[in-house]
């Protein structure tokens, strides 16, 4: 047998110890370069082509041996400490929900809450299970056909609280407010690919902010461009951008942001954020709802109370001020619980990032965190006062747009899962 089928069984050998067919090709080309890295230095020292590599071979170990070791390294891990919180959110909406539907008698909310968690779980699982990467080489497309959908609506969107709607028959979609979520998983493999191909500039990072950045602008849901902005700054941080670029992207994004509001805001936009700075100036007028807020929360106690208690002094309790209920119903020990819990997950996904190799996956959690985080603690900070109200949702708990917002959360949580099981196993680059 000569010494490339011997290498060849060697390595067949190796592979079929490891269970992880995804794997085995990185593994083979490794496999090799370091043989023939090997044996070039035995042939170098005097040995023939047949004597280098048997002793190359015998110099690798037992390849069962090899092939469990590199079974355990290249196996697919699981991070439950995050699945397991994101259950116990699930399943604390859930129960707020039902004490607020026993509450004011409506009989739709948990129904489709639970529907929405069923297609959640479902699109979870099949993200889980499937290669991310395989999302990159879409990102180009993705961004563009969410300029066209954010287009299409504003064109011929049906228009809700004055905020254009795509009808799609079975769901209402606020498609601006879905948008940030989808740019910036788009952005994220677009800035990958820049960097790997040594093509990223400050100037192409601010051409590919514009447009959407424009389009958000368009209408009056303030959140969508903050939270826009805020993922796309954190995606400039995790490419690297040094921090005089990064401060310059800044200073324009503010610029046009404020100019849009100084130039176009209504009398109603800038009384939310002077009345956010100061609620007690009119009370019972456009500070009514903060006030309302904070002392509900300060009044609730230790236990609140009571479960399926009324709650009359504020509106939208399902979904924006659905953590006043919670703490009003459940107590500040429950508030402060979900508030610990939304640190814990936030620690945990930071870690993540760090253990992650491949630089995509790198990028897709650092968006992905600011794009559940950016609304978890905004939604919880409104309530106290902290900063302006704004129509946003505590995620996997609120019951906010129907299921979409809920399964959206849910996919990306299958994103950051699917990123995790396979750090492990990301391709090997072939020797030099």
């Amino acid at each position: 047998m000569n010494g490339n089928n011997r290498i060849a069984d060697y390595i067949k050998e190796v592979c079929d110890q490891i269970k992880n067919k995804e794997v085995h090709p990185a593994i083979t080309l490794e496999l090799e370069n370091h043989f023939a890295e090997k044996i070039e230095d035995y042939r170098e020292a005097g040995y023939g082509e047949d004597e280098a590599t048997r002793i190359a071979i015998a110099e690798m170990g037992d390849p069962v041996d090899v092939g469990r070791h590199l079974h355990q390294a290249h196996k697919p891990r699981m991070e439950w400490g995050i699945l397991a919180i994101v259950g116990i959110l699930l399943g604390v909406g859930l129960l707020v929900l039902y004490s607020l539907q026993i509450a004011q008698n409506e009989q739709n909310w948990l129904e489709r809450q639970l529907n929405g968690i069923l297609i959640g779980t479902v699109a979870l699982v099949a993200i889980l299970f499937s290669d991310y990467n395989r999302l990159k080489r879409y990102s180009r497309l993705l961004y563009f056909v969410t300029l066209l959908l954010l287009l299409f609506t504003l064109s011929f969107g049906d228009p809700v609280h004055n905020i254009p709607h795509l009808d799609i028959r079975v769901e209402v979609l606020n498609v601006f407010y879905i948008s940030p979520f989808l740019l910036i998983v788009a952005i994220a493999g677009i800035f990958t690919e820049w960097k790997e191909n040594g093509r990223f500039t400050i100037m192409k990072a601010i051409a590919l902010f514009l447009p959407p950045c424009f389009l958000l602008l368009s209408v009056r849901q303030d959140y969508s461009i903050i939270m826009f902005l805020i993922g796309y700054v954190t995606l400039l941080i995790a490419s690297q951008a040094n921090w005089r670029a990064v401060l310059s992207f800044l200073g324009m994004s503010f610029s046009i942001i404020i100019g849009k509001y100084y130039l176009f805001a209504t009398p109603q936009e800038l009384d939310r954020f002077f009345y956010f700075l100061n609620p007690y100036s009119d009370p019972t007028g456009k500070g009514y709802q903060t006030i309302q807020s904070m002392e509900t929360i300060q009044s609730a106690g230790m236990w609140g109370h009571g479960f399926g208690s009324t709650m009359d002094t504020l509106p939208a309790l399902e979904s924006n001020y659905i953590f006043v209920y919670l703490v009003h119903s459940l107590g500040l020990v429950a508030g402060a619980s979900i508030f610990i819990l939304g640190i814990v997950l936030l620690v945990r996904l930071l870690l993540t990032i760090k253990q992650v190799k491949d630089s995509y996956g790198a990028m897709l959690l650092s968006g992905i965190t600011t794009l559940f985080f950016t609304p978890f603690f905004w939604s919880i900070f409104m309530t106290m006062g902290l900063v302006p109200y704004a129509n946003v949702y505590l995620p996997l708990v609120s019951y906010g747009y129907g299921i979409t917002q809920l399964v959206l959360q849910m996919a990306l949580i299958g994103l950051v899962l699917n990123v995790y099981r396979r750090k492990d196993i990301q391709p090997l680059t072939k020797a030099s």
